[in-house]
């Protein structure tokens, strides 16, 4: 059933042609498993996305179309989203090794961050479409740039930590940009993009 195409043929010619065609019948079968309007195009939009950016057709696609569902169906606004892998599994009928064997391509692929909360719950964000996310980023990167005006002008030292727990309380707690039991891994990505633009503070302290 999940054999489509080997996964030596690449899409050459009528490359968008192919893909929409492949579209459709995936799109046909993720329907059978009465998931909403909403779910279904994200879920089409991100094997759109990773059909292109492949460059050639999977073996077993509708595995990857029930791994798609899966990564549009846990974002973390979805928070908390209970149902287990074990549960969607059962329901789409595919092994958890393929799911996650898929899940992993797609979002190594397509630069997917993942988020697991204290219940080892998986979410995903996509960073490039990500409203929310976006917003927090460009909060981080103007935070950040003035903190280190700060250190230039009047040599105030940055702390990234501080920094970290006041972001995330300011986007978190009091801007409900995502689910405030996330604190703590919002936390965590939050310390890890500051750090990041942090690279050139660190450098200067060197010297």
């Amino acid at each position: 059933m999940f054999e489509l195409i080997p996964n030596n043929v690449r899409i050459l010619g009528s490359k968008d042609r192919l893909i929409i065609d492949l579209i459709d019948r995936g799109k046909e079968f993720i329907e059978q498993f009465d998931i909403n309007q909403e779910l279904i195009v994200e879920t089409i939009s991100i094997i759109y996305k990773y059909l292109e950016k492949i460059h050639k057709i999977p073996q077993n696609l509708f595995k990857f179309f029930i791994a798609a569902c899966y990564i549009s169906s846990r974002h973390p606004k979805t928070f908390p989203n209970q149902e287990s892998k074990d549960t969607f599994c059962q329901r789409f009928h595919i092994k958890k090794s393929a799911l996650k064997y898929s899940v992993n391509k797609i979002i190594s692929e397509l630069n997917y961050i993942k988020i697991v909360d204290d219940m080892s719950r998986p979410y995903f964000l996509n960073p490039e479409r990500d409203i929310a996310y976006k917003l927090l980023k460009s909060i981080i990167k103007k935070q950040v740039n003035l903190a280190m005006m700060n250190f230039l002008i009047y040599h105030q030292p940055i702390n990234s930590q501080i920094l970290s727990e006041d972001l995330v309380s300011k986007t978190i707690l009091e801007m409900k940009l995502f689910p405030e039991e996330l604190f703590r891994q919002f936390y965590d990505l939050t310390f890890e993009i500051i750090e990041d633009q942090l690279q050139d503070y660190y450098s200067y302290m060197e010297l």
